[in-house]
């Protein structure tokens, strides 16, 4: 169970900057400052100690409540 869930998390940490790349023309310095009062606050990580197979030593992944909830959904 804990290696799927380190295999689920490790998938989440690699996916998750290609995903938030940049867009090819950014917004100018106004509107985005405009925009980022708007926008929510960004998520506490919360972060975990797992063990990796094949090694004593344990690794730190650190998420948000909804993406350890997502992980937890699927490892079931």
């Amino acid at each position: 169970m804990r290696i799927q869930l380190f295999a689920i998390a490790a998938t989440v940490l690699v996916a998750a900057p290609a995903a938030a790349s940049e867009p090819a023309n950014p917004a100018p310095p106004a509107a985005a400052a405009a925009s980022s009062d708007a926008a929510p606050k960004a998520e506490k990580k919360i972060c975990r100690w797992l063990n990796k197979s094949g090694t004593r030593m344990d690794e730190k992944v650190c998420l948000t409540k909804a993406e350890w909830k997502k992980i937890e959904r699927e490892d079931y």
